[in-house]
């Protein structure tokens, strides 16, 4: 999978970025969007986040209720970063 793949991908507004490898880095509140295989799984708000960085909860978008992702199961954590609209 390339991340370029993935620049520029709109989404109501928001624009998926560069993953992120260490999940510590990210925080609670975050506009993420998760991907597996090369393709977009799930997008939406982190609820709980694992100091260490190996687990979190995300609360996903379209009222799809919260999912549990491990780091080690080798899916990418992009953040989304919201469009101004100029």
């Amino acid at each position: 999978m390339n991340s370029s793949q993935f620049k520029g991908k709109q989404h109501t507004g928001i624009l998926a970025t560069e993953p992120v490898p260490n999940w510590s880095k990210l925080s609670r509140a975050e506009e993420v969007e998760i991907h597996g295989h090369g393709r977009a799984i799930t997008s939406g708000l982190i609820d709980m986040l694992a100091l260490d960085g190996s687990v979190l909860w995300l609360q996903q978008n379209d009222g799809k209720g919260r999912a549990l992702f491990l780091n080690s199961d080798g899916v990418r954590v992009y953040r989304r970063q919201r469009i101004s609209k100029n």
